[in-house]
């Protein structure tokens, strides 16, 4: 008896061959050829900026390890450099310990290029890398010939040109000769502590935490930008030990401080919390303004 085969039905899609899965591979092979390119493109040139800052950060955090290790485990000061007031004058010493002056000094030194001031991410138009830097007899300065460091290195990019994209550690407190160094001071060396934050990309003013701990703090600033987008803050962090961190929120978890209830919290590196038991807590700036108090400190925010 003969075998009579199914009738294919009307509308049966047929079983793919060996052939049509060999064009299909090899169109997504060719689709993938001319993509691939192009992301990987896109994803070295937002990388390289945020790596090549990171470097920077470093480098400034090195310069100030081996400047401590000549002065008595003690980063750059100002106030103590220029005793005689050759290179600026202020009301009062500590006046003198702002951002620019402190990273002038390391510039001057020749330990670091004017250059590494400047983030690659840069947001702010109005801060550009200084190409005029003076290392010898600064005409800025109240005794050029005497100077040390050059103050035509400026950091207040609000009243004019800025050139430096990195905010500081604020060195408030003070120490008597031989005595140990209290307030942020006593951070202001080689300490090797790890969680101890000094330089990083700067950061927006904030005002506050919510009830969830979170900064609250301006969302429009251009520093929001500089190496993300527009919802989170990120930015390269040195701290005292020399290492650098990239990280994606002011308040990482490891980074605390001990509040008046004894307990440790997650520490806003652009605030000062006002429940700081001891008064440690990171507070970094780009100060143009300083003193022995916090409250004589002024920073500048975008």
């Amino acid at each position: 008896m003969a075998l009579v085969g199914k009738a294919v039905r009307p509308g049966c899609r047929r079983a793919y061959t060996l052939a049509d899965l060999l064009v299909a591979v090899l169109v997504v092979v060719l689709v993938l050829g001319v993509l691939l390119p192009a992301i990987q493109h896109r994803t070295h040139n937002r990388g390289a900026p945020q790596i090549k800052c990171g470097t920077q950060v470093r480098n400034i955090v090195q310069a100030m390890t081996i400047f401590a290790q000549g002065n008595r485990d003690s980063y750059p000061l100002p106030s103590m450099i220029d005793a005689n007031d050759a290179t600026v004058s202020a009301a009062t010493p500590r006046a003198k310990d702002t951002t620019s002056n402190i990273l002038s000094v390391l510039v001057f030194n020749s330990s670091i290029s004017p250059e590494l001031l400047y983030c690659p991410s840069e947001s702010n138009s109005a801060i550009n890398a200084y190409a005029d830097y003076q290392t010898s007899s600064p005409k800025a300065a109240v005794k050029p010939a005497e100077a040390l460091w050059d103050p035509a290195l400026r950091c207040d990019f609000t009243t004019g040109a800025g050139h430096v994209s990195y905010a500081t550690l604020m060195p408030n407190g003070d120490t008597a000769a031989g005595a140990k160094a209290r307030g942020r001071l006593s951070m202001w060396g080689n300490t090797f502590n790890a969680t101890e934050a000094i330089v990083a990309n700067r950061g927006p003013l904030v005002t506050g935490r919510d009830r969830d701990g979170e900064p609250i703090h301006n969302r429009k600033s251009n520093t929001m930008a500089i190496h993300g987008g527009r919802a989170t803050w990120e930015g390269n962090v040195g701290y005292n030990d020399n290492h650098v961190n990239f990280e994606t929120r002011m308040n990482p978890s490891e980074i605390t401080y001990r509040s008046a209830d004894g307990k440790r919290k997650a520490d806003v590196f652009y605030y000062d919390e006002p429940d700081d038991a001891d008064g440690l807590n990171a507070w970094l700036g780009v100060w143009v303004k300083a003193g022995t108090l916090p409250s004589q400190f002024k920073g500048v925010h975008d």
